[in-house]
């Protein structure tokens, strides 16, 4: 004896199965900070799957927001700025969708 599906079971079915293609291929930004010589941080960011960021913009940012520095990762996908003076948080943005923050206080060795 077969037993038939109801159109919306089979609808939502459908639609998860045309979503997982995008979901495996999700992929979210990461940045990283550390201390440097001479009073600099260096960040370097990049994404889950491995690729660079290169060209990627950066803001580092007091927070009341205030643009403390402004620039884009090089060709290593890093960048160095001086340690600003006070509390801050660094923004990596591709443009779009994705971005990642770190704060002051996780700018560790």
């Amino acid at each position: 004896m077969q037993k038939n599906l109801h159109p919306l079971f089979l609808s939502i079915l459908f639609v998860g199965a045309a979503a997982l293609p995008g979901l495996a291929s999700a992929h979210s930004l990461l940045l990283t900070c550390k201390p440097a010589a001479e009073n600099m941080v260096r960040c370097v960011g990049e994404f889950s799957d491995g690729s660079d960021a290169v060209g990627m913009s950066v803001q580092v940012r007091a927070y009341d927001e205030r643009v403390l520095f402004k620039g884009t990762l090089g060709g290593d996908s890093s960048l160095q700025f001086k340690r600003p003076a006070g509390e801050f948080f660094v923004r990596l943005e591709d443009g779009g969708e994705h971005s990642a923050e770190v704060d002051h206080t996780d700018v560790k060795p």
